[in-house]
């Protein structure tokens, strides 16, 4: 729900009849029948993580009246067609999902990510990092043994610097921890979904671009 709704620009006729596309909605068109087209501003809260946004848009005169009241006053409503977007701060920005991910962690690491956005658990999303650095190694054939193993043999074979090394192991050890005793805090949860999004990077990606590259 928009509040403080406030028009700042309003300039130019719209033709009656006319029809405007202004941003994709499946099969859906806002049918303007004429009038005074005006851009507005107003301030809602994310419904993830309840965070101020400021949204501009464009609409006719007519509607943005009928938006402001419904937003500043209780005893009105607006059941009209949606104005166009026309941008938002900040922006929303969307989680990495590479198809060169393995299947099966995809979906698991972006909603690692909309956890760290959303500010949920931390304990809950660092145990996630570790069973998505476990599934990507199995992916890379690193599958036998347990994972301690498995993160030095994938150094060994020249998969990982020792720098990555290291933050696999810290990863490893942080999940281990946060699994049984349900502690973690955000900032090292934060730093974990980072690195797990560079080790995917690096094992997956990055090998698919150079092999792209060497074919042109």
């Amino acid at each position: 729900m928009l509040h403080s709704v406030s028009e700042y620009i309003a300039a130019r006729e719209v033709p009656v009849g006319a029809v405007q596309t202004p941003r994709q909605m499946g099969q859906q068109v806002h049918v303007m029948h004429g009038g005074q087209l005006a851009r507005g501003y107003g301030v809602a809260a994310c419904r993830d993580c309840r965070g101020p946004v400021m949204i501009w848009f464009e609409c006719l005169l007519e509607q943005l009246h009928s938006i402001r009241n419904s937003a500043n006053a209780l005893e009105w409503s607006f059941t009209g067609n949606p104005p166009k977007i026309l941008g938002t701060y900040p922006q929303p920005t969307e989680p990495d999902d590479s198809p060169h991910y393995p299947e099966k962690l995809r979906a698991v690491f972006v909603e690692l990510q909309e956890d760290i956005a959303c500010k949920r658990t931390p304990a809950r999303i660092v145990v996630g990092c570790r069973s998505v650095m476990e599934v990507a190694l199995t992916g890379l054939g690193f599958d036998k043994g347990l994972l301690l193993t498995r993160i030095d043999k994938a150094r060994e074979q020249g998969l990982l610097t020792e720098g990555m090394r290291q933050w696999a192991h810290k990863v490893r050890l942080a999940g281990n921890e946060a699994a049984h005793e349900l502690e973690a805090n955000t900032d090292e949860a934060r730093e974990l979904v980072d690195f797990i999004r560079l080790f995917l990077e690096v094992v997956f990606v990055l090998p698919e671009r150079i092999q792209k590259a060497a074919h042109h």
